[in-house]
C-alpha cells in the first residue's frame, strides 16, 4: 500500500468518523435505538475502539478505491464508495437481519443501508479527491 493511499485511508476514516457521530450519534439515534435489538448503552461505548475501527473502514475503503480505474477526483470516488458500501451493506445487513437479532425490522435494515451509501458515498469522495492529487 502506498503512502498516497494509506493517506487517502487516514482521511477517509477521519470522515466516517464524523459523518458516523453527525448521522448516527444526532440525526438518527432515536431512530437506530429503536431499530436494534442489541444496542450497546451510549456510557459502555469505546470511542477509541470507535475511532480505530473507522480508521480502518477508511483505510479498507482506500485500499479498494486505489484498485478501481479511473478514481481520481471527488465524482469518481463518490460513485465508487457508494457503489462498493452498497453491495457491503446490503450483503452485511440482510445477513444480520435474517441470522440475528441486530435489526428488528427490514425498514431499519434499509435505513441502515441508505445510510450507509450515502456515507461510503462521501468517504468514497474524499478518498477519491486525494488519489486524484498529483
Amino acid at each position: 500500500m502506498s503512502t498516497k493511499t494509506l493517506i487517502a485511508g487516514l482521511l477517509g476514516g477521519i470522515v466516517f468518523f464524523l459523518l458516523g457521530f453527525l448521522i448516527w450519534g444526532f440525526l438518527m439515534k432515536d431512530t437506530m435505538t429503536n431499530c436494534s435489538g442489541c444496542m450497546r448503552p451510549e456510557e459502555e461505548m469505546n470511542i477509541a475502539l470507535g475511532i480505530v475501527s473507522n480508521l480502518l473502514y477508511g483505510i479498507f475503503l482506500a485500499w479498494v478505491l486505489s484498485k478501481f480505474p479511473g478514481v481520481n477526483s471527488f465524482s469518481s470516488g463518490l460513485q465508487n464508495g457508494a457503489l462498493f458500501m452498497l453491495l457491503l451493506a446490503l450483503a452485511l445487513d440482510l445477513g444480520l437481519y435474517v441470522y440475528s437479532t441486530m435489526f428488528t425490522s427490514i425498514t431499519c435494515v434499509l435505513i441502515d443501508i441508505v445510510i450507509n451509501v450515502v456515507m461510503g458515498g462521501v468517504v468514497g469522495g474524499v478518498i477519491g479527491w486525494w488519489l486524484g492529487r498529483k
